[in-house]
């Protein structure tokens, strides 16, 4: 399983956008299931299971990691292709003036090595600044680091 999956495109991000679905990646990325599996621990019919497993298979949410036969009948387990999922910046601009510079958005080019000092020093700079949460006039703002799809 990848670490990260960056939806970039909008068919994925409605895909995961049903909170049902949601509910089913959660209960995929605690171990691999079958339909019939989610279906009994959910109590609803397998046939609605089966949809939205569907959709999620379709738009490469999750994946298929193992197959059994058991009385004649292949079971498909399932799992999220990666263990957590965030769209593309890209996807949610709303801006119609495309040439208008998000102030908080940084595309960074970095060899592997020196990322992995950033996130480092970056870590350290974020906890020093986040004690200082009751400071006059302070704001909490999330930082991420999420890699831009390929060029």
């Amino acid at each position: 399983m990848k670490k990260l999956l960056v939806i970039d495109n909008l068919a994925q991000l409605k895909s995961v956008s049903d909170p049902f679905r949601i509910q089913l990646l959660t209960m995929l990325a605690e171990k691999p299931k079958t339909g019939q599996m989610l279906a009994d621990e959910l109590e609803i019919p397998r046939a609605k299971i089966h949809y939205h497993l569907n959709e999620l298979l379709k738009n490469e949410i999750i994946h298929v990691v193992k197959t059994e036969e058991k009385n004649s009948i292949i079971q498909k387990f399932y799992e999220p292709v990666a263990r957590k999922v965030v769209p593309n910046l890209d996807l949610l601009k709303y801006s119609p003036d495309e040439k208008k510079k998000d102030s908080m958005s940084y595309n960074l080019h970095i060899k592997e090595d020196d990322l992995k000092q950033f996130k480092k020093e970056l870590k350290n700079f974020v906890k020093d600044n986040s004690e200082k949460k009751n400071a006059k006039n302070s704001k909490d703002y999330k930082v991420q680091i999420l890699p831009l799809g390929e060029e």
